[in-house]
């Protein structure tokens, strides 16, 4: 095993993150696993990208780009010696370890010698090639099943608007009442990591869906959730007991609506454009409880939850090669990465 500070050179980015253009021309990357955009660029290189804080994600980029000034540029001093994408899949792995340890309050962000520290194995220019081709091939198929479940879920949208229109315009002039009377929603309620049985049963849901469980439930027999700050827009939904947080709002009474048909309702009319603030938005439901929304016949909602159900079994079988091909992942980390504890004990 080497240290990983002899075999490469390491930059922070200067800018903050309000140098952003939306129309800029070259990637501006920041601690977000995805990149804004940026009108000028001070690196033109082949390297591999960590966010020195937030979720500690890791980006491969060759090209003219900027940085957030918490965010590390790592290039490899030689090629000749590290290829930068093995470089890439060496950090992917390691960023597993930081993550953890931020969780568990030892790091609350990246410091250099947490990069410059890392022991990696450097096997010759052959080896690493091998390395690379095989983790290529495995993320492009791991790619390819996740295309396929958003356009499976592109088209349960398809079907909503075939059956009921735009919710939003109500292209199919259906009935309507107040949104609270169709679904009333609710405030989430606190419950602190440090209280949670992280072994228990009962998911915790957060504003991005599930976030952790616990052994006790504060909803029974499901509901539609949706997030109140943070995340704004994506709704989720479960047919069995949950923990709803403070950080949600929850379908407190579906008045007898189809709970799936809800889910994909609520995310079709688009709550986030009710969000407020200009710091972190907050969605209150107060601004939205009294809007108009269309009133679909039980029966109708119904034949669109079956249609849903025959796709989420499609939607489980990918979801369980993924799971496979997560697994096979790992065990090759472990096998080319050995002797950081990232996977060990993930």
């Amino acid at each position: 095993m080497s240290r990983l500070g002899d075999f490469v050179k390491i930059h922070t980015g200067k800018l903050d993150a309000n140098a952003s253009s939306p129309n800029g021309k070259y990637p501006f990357f920041t601690c977000a696993v995805e990149p804004l955009k940026i009108d000028s660029y001070s690196y033109d290189c082949e390297c591999v990208l960590l966010a020195g804080n937030g979720d500690l994600n890791v980006k491969y980029y060759n090209g003219k780009f900027d940085a957030y000034q918490r965010t590390y540029v790592i290039e490899s001093l030689d090629k000749e010696k590290l290829l930068v994408p093995y470089l890439y899949y060496f950090m992917e792995r390691y960023v597993e370890t930081l993550r953890r340890e931020s969780i568990g309050g030892v790091i609350k962000y990246i410091k250099l010698g947490n990069i410059t520290e890392a022991e990696i194995n450097v096997p010759d220019l052959d080896s690493q090639t091998a390395v690379i081709e095989r983790l290529r091939k495995l993320d492009k198929l791991f790619q390819f099943r996740k295309r396929q479940l958003a356009k499976l879920d592109e088209l349960v949208k398809a079907r909503f608007v075939e059956m009921f229109g735009d919710p939003i315009k109500n292209t199919q002039k259906r009935p309507v009442l107040p949104f609270f009377e169709v679904v009333t929603m609710q405030r989430g309620f606190d419950l602190p990591i440090n209280d949670r049985d992280h072994e228990g049963k009962i998911p915790v849901f957060g504003s991005n869906g599930i976030l952790d469980y616990h052994n006790i439930a504060k909803i029974q027999g499901g509901g539609v959730i949706t997030g109140r700050s943070g995340t704004i827009g994506k709704v989720y939904y479960t047919e069995n007991d949950y923990w709803p947080l403070n950080t949600t709002l929850f379908s407190a009474n579906t008045h007898g609506n189809n709970i799936v048909y809800l889910s994909y309702l609520l995310e079709l009319y688009n709550l986030s454009r009710f969000a407020e603030g200009s710091g972190v938005p907050t969605l209150n439901r107060n601004v939205f409880h009294y809007k108009p929304i269309i009133n679909i016949p039980l029966l109708e909602q119904e034949r669109f939850a079956a249609f849903v159900q025959q796709i989420q079994k499609l939607r489980l079988t990918i979801r369980q090669g993924l799971d496979k091909m997560e697994t096979l992942k790992r065990a090759l980390m472990q096998e080319y990465f050995g002797g950081n504890e990232s996977y060990d004990k993930g």
